[in-house]
């Protein structure tokens, strides 16, 4: 018997965030938003510009990983998710790429 394993999709996302407020507000929607489309945070890395008891602005970048590279693309094109770039203007403050394993 053969065996097939589908190979997950990733996107590998690096965004610029502004402010304390900015950054709850992505955590608290985006994150969520995520799960429901069947992302998960597999990584994350977070660049602050200022020191660790408030946040200033910096770089937050993640790894989420999903079914396929297929469900990948989907989840990125979605109404939700273009809208809310959109909404928060952060089209020029993102760089998103959609990879597979």
């Amino acid at each position: 018997d053969f065996l097939y394993i589908m190979a997950k999709g990733y996107w590998v996302k690096q965004a610029n965030i502004g402010n304390t407020d900015d950054f709850i507000e992505y955590i608290q929607t985006v994150v969520p938003w995520l799960r429901a489309v069947g992302g998960t945070i597999i990584a994350k890395d977070i660049n602050q510009n200022s020191d660790l008891s408030e946040w200033s602005g910096g770089q937050l970048g993640v790894i989420v990983e999903f079914e396929s590279k297929d469900a990948a693309q989907r989840a990125f094109e979605s109404f939700e998710f273009q809208e809310y770039l959109k909404l928060r203007k952060l089209e020029s403050a993102m760089s998103l790429s959609i990879i597979s394993s």
